[in-house]
């Protein structure tokens, strides 16, 4: 009788790919996240316009650059 540690499937083939799965999600969420600043800077006028786009781009940009590294390091 087989079991899965013999049959020579390795699981971190799949613990890699459910972590880019999730990278890939958290990436559509800081996109998201882009947007709707965009939009509430666009409606409300509180002041604070410039900062929060800053920090809404820089957040994007940071996980850009971390998908990008979890490609290519797994």
């Amino acid at each position: 009788m087989e079991n899965i540690l013999t049959t020579g499937f390795d699981i971190w083939i799949l613990i890699k790919a459910l972590a880019l799965i999730i990278l890939g999600m958290y990436l559509v969420f800081a996109f998201v996240i882009t947007r709707q600043v965009k939009l509430m800077t666009s409606t409300l006028r509180l002041g604070f316009d410039g900062p929060a786009k800053i920090l809404s781009y820089l957040h994007l940009v940071f996980a850009v650059l971390v998908f990008l590294a979890a490609l290519v390091i797994l």
